[in-house]
């Protein structure tokens, strides 16, 4: 009598997550479709508040703080794990995107 285990990528999980990107796919598709088509239907989509001054500088300033997060979040877990060499590039990649914010 031997004591298999099921496979990882069985059961409904795998459905799911199949399910998943596919819908994203169509997304995307949409969206690429429609900026081919008629980018200002596309540009019309966005809401008020995103077409006021300061907006768009608070949104990149959090996109390159979140960025940097989860560079040193990845960097801390690698460290963990043994990979220093690994950590320390990730480290580093982070630290040279603070320069970037006195651009924004």
């Amino acid at each position: 009598m031997t004591n298999e285990q099921p496979a990882m990528n069985t059961g409904p999980n795998i459905v799911l997550r199949g399910a998943a990107v596919a819908i994203l796919a169509v997304a995307v598709l949409a969206f690429a479709t429609l900026a081919i088509i008629d980018p200002a239907s596309l540009i019309s989509l966005a809401p008020e508040w995103f077409g006021e001054p300061g907006t768009s500088s608070i949104l990149a300033g959090a996109g390159l703080a979140g960025l940097m997060a989860g560079l040193l979040v990845k960097a801390v877990r690698e460290g963990n794990r043994g990979n220093e060499q690994f950590a320390t590039w990730l480290t580093l990649a982070a630290l040279l995107i603070v320069p970037i914010f006195s651009m924004v």
